[in-house]
Order: structure tokens, then sequence, then C-alpha cells
């Protein structure tokens, strides 16, 4: 078996690590990754924070738009997916319509054909989010603690806080 690669950011050195489990069409992961993002960005680029991102491939119907746009990303190019995931949480509304709306985004828009890793990926994902007894997202591990936030309630600055005081 091949080794499963995360979209990591940040050295396997850093004192802290995150993994977020999340789904790009999910509206709750879309709060939690914008303060994931406005937080963690610069403590990785000072060598604190490694952040692994998982894209948990959720059958939920409302969650599988997201699951199609993940078969689509370059793990192999992590910035630059990066900057795809942005835009992918900011005209989530846009592309949630159908299947055919996000498979267009993803070859048109971005250029992108499926990767067909990401099924293995997707395996992994799925064999350790149930050996850690996740069944829900966004789930979210500071060094293998679980972070305690409220998706369903917490806004995009109460998270940022929460991270801030969880990570210092």
């Amino acid at each position: 078996m091949t080794e499963i690669k995360h979209l990591t950011f940040g050295s396997n050195d850093a004192p802290i690590k995150v993994e977020s489990f999340i789904n790009f069409a999910c509206p709750y992961c879309k709060n939690y990754f914008y303060a994931a993002d406005t937080v963690l960005t610069p403590l990785v680029e000072q060598g604190k924070v490694q952040h692994v991102i998982k894209h948990f491939d959720k059958t939920k119907q409302a969650l599988l738009k997201g699951t199609v746009a993940n078969i689509y990303l370059d793990y192999q190019q992590p910035e630059t997916t990066l900057e795809i995931i942005r835009e992918l949480y900011q005209t989530q509304n846009q592309w949630k319509v159908d299947f055919s709306t996000i498979e267009a985004k993803m070859k048109q828009a971005f250029n992108l054909s499926p990767h067909k890793e990401a099924d293995e990926r997707s395996l992994a994902i799925h064999e350790e989010a149930f050996e850690r007894g996740i069944k829900g997202i966004p789930i979210v591990f500071i060094n293998d603690n679980p972070f305690e936030f409220n998706p369903l309630d917490d806004d995009q600055e109460t998270i940022e806080a929460k991270l801030n005081k969880q990570i210092k």
C-alpha cells in the first residue's frame, strides 16, 4: 500500500500538531476553516504548528459535493490547493447546487482532473475516523487531544479566540 499523503502545512518537527477533519461542502467547517486559516497560518510559517487537513468524504447527501471537489485536489501542490480550498469555501453556496456544477468548477475554473490517490486517502481517513470514534465534522485534534468548540453555534471569531487560547 502506498503512503497516504494528507494536505500538510508546516514542519514535522513543529511542537504543535493540529489535525482538522473537514468537508468542503459543510457550512460549519467553513467557519472553522476560516478561523484556522487566520490563526494557524502565521504559526505554521513560524515553525510552531503543523496543520494537517483531512477531508472527510461523508456520504450525507449535502456533503457529497465536497467529496467530489476533494477528488480533484492535488495534494502534491499544497499552497495552490489551499488557495482553491479558500475559494471553494467562499463560493460554497454557488457550487453546492448540483454535481455537474462542482465538476465543471473543478475542471474549468481550476483546470484540474480527478486524482486516483484520492480513493486510497478517503479510505484511510474513514478507517482513522472509525478508530478515533469520529462521526461528525468538523472535528479537530491538537496534539491528539480534541479541540473543544461548538461548530453549530460558534462563529469564526469565537473559534479563533478558542484556538488562540488552546494553542498558546
